[in-house]
Parts: C-alpha cells; structure tokens; sequence
C-alpha cells in the first residue's frame, strides 16, 4: 500500500492533513506513484493510517488544486501529473538489488549459505548437457524442456502436493515472466488483483505494468479473510500461503478451504507463490494450497532461486487445466525466457534424487542459523524489541520503537558496514528483515553488535 511508508507525528504541530499531502506528493514527484494509478479510497486512507476522512479529504483536494491528483466522479481519485520541485536527495538506503562497497556484515536477502553450493556436482550435471551437441544448437521448447516439466510434475507432487501434469507446466526464468504470462493468458478477465501486504514488489510492479488496479485486503491472523475478499470486488487474487504476511507462519487448511470456496462462488483466480515452501524447517512443510481439491482455481508458482542459487533462474508455474490450454492454443508466439541448457540439468539434477538430498542438507543448516540471528538479536536488543522469524523468506524481522524511520537508520547502519532491509511498518517504530541465508555464521555476532550501536541513538526504549 502507497500509505503504509507514511508516518504522521500529531506533536510535529504541522496540521495532519499537511503532512499527509506531502507525503505523497513527494512519492509522486519520486516516482513511486506512476501517472494514471489509482489512488486508495479516503475511507481505507482515513482506516489505515488513523485518522478522520476530513484530514484525508483536505489532503487530495490541495494534491487536486495543485494538478497531482484528480478526481473522476464514481471511480475516485488518480495520479495526473508527477511534476514537482526538486529536493534535496535523501540519504542512501541499502538497496537489496545491488552489491554495495564498504558492506562487511550483509544481511540482505540475494544470497544463499556459500557451504550449500552444489556447484561440482552443479558442473557435472552441466557439462553433460553441453556434450550434446543437437541439444545446444537447438532453440528450447517455449512452454519448458519435456523433461523438466515431466520431473517437475513428479517433484512438485512428491515434496508440494502439486497436483499437476507436465503438459500443464510452463517454465520461465523467474516469476515475473510468469507473472507476464499469466496476465496475457487473463487478459479482460482480470481488472483488479488482491494482494496481502506488503506484497512481493517484483509481482506488484507487474501488475502495475499491465495497468491493473491493486486492492490491499485486511486480514487477521490467519491471513487474508474471506470477507474481505468477498468485499474487494477482486477477481484475482495473489497469495503466499506457505508464509503469511500477517502470521509468519503458513495459512491454516481451515482458512485455505475459505479461499478456495471464495474462487469457487465467484469464478475467481488464486495465484500462489510458494516461495520457499520447501525450505520449512521448524517443523513438517505444509502442502501447497493446489493440491487442495481440483487445483481448477490456484495457479501454482514455485521457484528454485534459494534451492539451487540464486543465479540459476529458473521457475515454473502450474497452470488449471483451461489456462493450460489455452497457452498451448498461443505456444508459437511465446520464446522461452529460462537457458535450455540449465533446465536440462536440472532435470538430470532432480531425476537422480539430488533435490531431496539438498532439501535435507539446507533445512539443518538453516535451522541452524536462524537459531543463533535470534539469539543474537535477543542478546542485544532485549525485551522491547519485536523479533519474528519469517522462516521460507530465511530471514528474522526486527521491529523496534524509534524516533526515525527503518530507511534513515539502515543508512547509518550501512556507515557502519552493516546491510540491512528496511520495512514499510504502521503506526509508531521501526521495521527490518534480516537474512541469515548468505551470512555467515562467524559474522553474525558482530554484524549485530554494529547494528545495534547504530540504531540505539534511534530507540525510545534505550536497548
């Protein structure tokens, strides 16, 4: 949600109203707020953030005066113009998508335990596949290799509960593409996609790409609530329920049956990323959502990024049947995104009961890890701080009350050469995701003593 980075300060004495105006304002002149999105209803403004519908009416009236927004009668309000004075800029934030200098103690997320690497094993299954050569002098299949798909269909029934045949497998190098896929093969059936949030910004922004209208919907501890959805008017929802937002954890069966009967009454779509899902390590993984039933309502997206490495970019999706064929109806006009060669070795890889084995080894070794980041984090920080493990996405939250935001104090942090991901967090505090997928365990201790050095000056409740 664009509202959720907005934090107002009722002792600042600047009236609310201004303070929420320049809020997005300056997300719009930043860019974030491309021109034609539609802006959140007053009401879920004036619920969300805390405040009256009067503060948030005054608020789009002067973005409306001053050409930012304007108003279209029965639909709401929407971005119109992003031009806006130039400012100061504001100071670096870690960025998970590049490699910073200076970082000695990375908690970012785009690295995997370097003592998991396959990588001989990796090269052998590789340089089989280069031996052929009919097989490298020939374009790839679009929808996937046969074979991957054939072992994907096996792997994802066998480890997920996948309930899917490999003819209704499509393969692409990452989840945005798929992503792409899905909203072509939806076209005007889809206007408006549900999201729990934050959701994963990579799929969020390309929804936006296909102009798609994107409804936040409530949830309680369970995740994302049926009533909610029924409310939203969506016709595609898009969910992570191996870990949910809102519980860390996976979404109760109970709960799932809900949704599904939601897709069911209302000839909607679930998109499940079932990011990591095999990676449980706490307890048993739950099965995917799919499985449940016929699997006509949930499309199934599964990656293996963070089971391989991350420079290995493949992931698939499994499509209901009518989906499936429908992209078999348009299979010429798409070109495969993901390397032919690496999908045949991980064909070969999965085949010969390698992916199982790993599954085994990095569940120990990240059991391993996350026990001792939050006995770090519970050493340094104390009662007052909020710690929770998110367990798929391999990674600690860290939440603490403080007088600047997560994004100010992760620069100071990085001055110290410790990354760390700030989070978007309601109402007072500061939010930040930790990985302990990439660091190692050696480091942790004093890549945690630096990050409290930095944030203390920034607590209220001096840790």
């Amino acid at each position: 949600m664009i509202y959720e980075p907005i934090f107002l300060d009722g002792t600042s004495g600047v009236p609310m109203y201004r303070q929420l105006y320049e809020s997005i304002r300056d997300r719009i002149g930043g860019g974030e707020l491309a021109v034609g999105e539609k802006m959140p209803s007053i009401r879920r403004i004036s619920e969300e953030l805390g405040v009256s519908r009067t503060t948030v009416e005054q608020a789009y009236q002067q973005l409306c005066v001053e050409g930012y927004l304007v108003s279209r009668p029965q639909s709401g309000y929407y971005v119109e113009a992003a031009i806006i004075e130039k400012k100061p800029a504001p100071p670096a934030e870690p960025d998970d998508s590049e490699t910073l200098p200076g970082v000695r103690y990375d908690f970012g997320s785009r690295y995997v335990d370097s003592r998991s690497s396959d990588l001989d094993l990796w090269r052998k299954y590789v340089r089989a596949v280069l031996s052929s050569e009919e097989i490298v002098s020939s374009y790839g299949h679009h929808q996937g290799e046969p074979e991957l798909r054939r072992q994907l269909a096996h792997y994802g029934m066998l480890l997920r509960g996948v309930n899917s045949t490999a003819d209704r497998i499509v393969i692409g190098a990452g989840v945005q593409p798929l992503l792409s896929l899905i909203c072509g093969l939806l076209g005007d059936k889809v206007q408006r996609v549900g999201i729990e949030s934050p959701c994963f910004p990579h799929a969020e922004r390309v929804f936006r790409d296909f102009r798609l209208d994107i409804t936040p919907l409530g949830h309680d501890k369970y995740g994302v609530t049926p009533r909610e959805l029924y409310a939203s008017n969506v016709n595609v929802v898009y969910l992570n329920p191996s870990n949910t937002e809102s519980m860390g954890r996976p979404m109760p069966v109970s709960r799932r049956a809900e949704l599904l009967e939601w897709a069911e009454n209302t000839d909607g779509i679930i998109i499940e990323d079932d990011y990591n899902g095999a990676l449980r390590f706490r307890s048993r993984p739950v099965p995917a959502m799919q499985g449940i039933g016929n699997g006509e309502r949930v499309i199934y997206l599964g990656s293996f990024s963070k089971l391989l490495m991350p420079s290995v970019r493949i992931s698939y999706m499994a499509l209901p049947p009518e989906l499936a064929e429908l992209y078999r109806s348009r299979g010429g006009s798409y070109n495969q995104t993901s390397s032919k060669i690496e999908q045949l070795a991980l064909a070969g890889y999965i085949r010969d009961g390698h992916i199982e084995k790993r599954l085994r080894r990095l569940r120990k070794i990240y059991s391993e890890k996350s026990d001792r980041l939050i006995s770090l984090l519970r050493e340094y920080f104390g009662q007052p701080a909020g710690i929770r493990l998110a367990e798929t996405a391999l990674c600690a939250e860290l939440t603490l009350d403080c007088t600047e935001s997560a994004r100010v104090i992760a620069s100071k942090a990085l001055e110290s050469g410790v990354r760390v991901i700030p989070m978007d967090s309601s109402g007072n505090g500061a939010k930040f995701r930790l990985s302990f997928a990439g660091i190692p365990e050696s480091d942790m201790r004093e890549g945690v003593r630096l990050l409290h050095e930095a944030i203390s000056p920034y607590c209220r409740s001096r840790t």
